[in-house]
């Protein structure tokens, strides 16, 4: 985003310092904001799809290890035998 940003701020800068007129000028600041507008939806749906899909990822790693937690929990005993707290002196 921050690179963006100084993209905008440089391309705003430069027109500013260029000689022209002030109808070029405006003209040409106008063709910029819409391509820069076009970018920045651009990179909205990409970060979006990006971000679906880590969602979609991070449900399935969540539902792999329930299931994993559940069928380890079911192949041990209902209780512990020879008593693991307890301790010889």
């Amino acid at each position: 985003m921050g690179f963006v940003l100084g993209l905008l701020l440089g391309a705003v800068g430069a027109l500013l310092y260029a000689p022209k007129a002030g109808d070029n000028m405006r003209e040409e600041l106008q063709l910029r904001a819409d391509e820069l507008k076009k970018r920045a939806d651009e990179l909205q749906r990409i970060a979006q799809k990006i971000a679906d899909d880590v969602s979609v990822k991070g449900r399935e790693i969540i539902e792999g290890a329930k299931k994993e937690w559940d069928s380890a929990g079911s192949g041990r005993s209902g209780g512990t035998s020879g008593g693991g707290a307890s301790k010889s002196s």
